[in-house]
């Protein structure tokens, strides 16, 4: 079955948007089975996207859409669909009760631009969103299933995952493919490319594609099979095989996390941990914290920006700071230390660097980190030039500290490099 995806929204044809919504649908409508042949950005021009959708219903026999579907003047992917397919808008109460119900949790009046969500082109079915107030919707078009999702991530998600997935799948879309994860960090795409690239080309019934981002590279494994066990075996084989190869820079063969993996070693071993962050400003605590359960093992952690706050909070001594500066692993390790012996917790993280855009140097430049762990057994400190702008570098300074003290958990060797050579 041929599918063709449609994004839609000025947003998305501007430097710096990542059309995430066109990845997701194209990973999911692959693992369902379907071949996905073509996706379209477009901006939000009723013509535009007219054209495409004709475009794509005469070549597919499914295409999503997402976009367009909000309460506010440029949002007018349903007026161009029913456009496009010669259908006239018509009232839906049921969307029109919901939409209400929704502003009513929240005790506020339904504002009138909203009640152009209720509007649905004959014929549609409406789509339940239970994130926000814009339904989606379901045409067909001759022989074409047509299902048109908000732009919003989230909620797109939410709805294909809920009921575009399961609608598919109950009128003869099988699954013929599986796909499997393995996570990584700590070593780029180009390395593991090399590690496990000949491997990969030859694994029987399995694609493999890299998937890298700020925090490291997940690798997609697709098994296909003439059935679904087939494909599953196929899979989750080859899951094994290259994750065996990667070694200990492979923190999750799945989806988890590596805050949820830190938090299982954590909780598992009955320690505890706290930080002390000065470029991060906060994140790392915020991103263990962020697991359901963290209370069990995250004791707390201070935000130390200033020199002074360093000294008082976390006892690092003038002297380190006036010989190595803030930013050295001399004062990693004594912010780690210090935060370790504050908190009483088994385990103390300190990360101080330059995250940009000023700031650097030529001896320091932006990225530069330096990432401590302490612990019973003494403290390990790295040094990282990471790259990126501001928000890069500070979402990696934290995968980074993750890892650091993963590996000091699991008694691994605290450089991925060196680790594999």
């Amino acid at each position: 079955m041929k599918a063709e995806i449609i994004t839609i929204g000025n947003e998305l044809l501007e430097t710096g948007h990542v059309d995430l919504n066109s990845t997701f649908l194209g990973e999911h409508l692959t693992v369902l089975g379907a071949s996905v042949t073509r996706a379209t950005t477009v901006p939000d021009a009723p013509k535009l996207i007219s054209e495409a959708l004709k475009s794509a219903i005469d070549k597919a026999e499914v295409v999503v859409v997402t976009g367009g579907l909000g309460p506010t003047g440029d949002d007018r992917t349903k007026q161009a669909i029913a456009r496009a397919l010669g259908r006239k808008l018509v009232l839906d109460e049921d969307v029109l009760a919901a939409v209400r119900a929704h502003f009513e949790k929240r005790g506020l009046p339904m504002p009138e631009s909203n009640l152009s969500q209720a509007m649905m082109p004959e014929g549609a079915r409406a789509i339940g969103n239970r994130l926000g107030t814009a339904p989606g919707l379901l045409l067909k078009q001759g022989e074409t299933l047509v299902f048109i999702l908000p732009g919003v991530p989230a909620e797109m998600r939410a709805m294909f995952e809920s009921y575009v997935g399961p609608y598919l799948e109950g009128r003869g879309l099988r699954r013929l493919t599986e796909a499997r994860l393995v996570r990584t960090t700590g070593l780029p795409e180009s390395v593991l490319s090399e590690r496990i690239g000949r491997i990969a080309k030859r694994l029987a019934r399995v694609e493999v594609a890299y998937l890298p981002k700020a925090t490291g590279v997940d690798i997609r494994i697709t098994g296909r099979g003439e059935t679904l066990r087939k494909a599953r075996v196929a899979a989750e084989s080859a899951q094994e095989r290259l994750a065996n190869e990667l070694g200990d820079c492979v923190y999750a063969r799945g989806d988890e996390s590596l805050e949820q993996v830190v938090g299982y070693l954590l909780a598992m071993k009955g320690k505890t941990v706290s930080v002390a962050e000065s470029c991060t400003g906060g994140r790392l605590g915020w991103t263990l914290t962020r697991m359901p359960g963290s209370s069990d093992y995250f004791v707390g952690g201070i935000i130390a920006y200033s020199n002074d706050l360093k000294k008082r909070l976390l006892g690092v001594k003038a002297g380190i700071l006036k010989q190595h500066g803030a930013v050295s692993a001399e004062t990693a390790r004594a912010m780690a230390g210090g935060v370790r012996t504050r908190t009483r917790s088994d385990y103390g993280i300190g990360v101080t660097g330059i995250a940009g855009p000023g700031g650097g140097s030529e001896e320091r430049p932006v990225g530069l980190v330096y990432i401590a762990v302490s612990g019973p057994r003494g403290e390990k400190a790295r040094e990282f030039r990471l790259a990126g702008g501001r928000d890069s570098v500070r979402k990696q300074a934290c995968q980074s500290a993750l890892d650091m003290l993963r590996r000091v958990l699991l008694n691994l060797p605290a450089d991925p490099v060196t680790s594999q050579e």
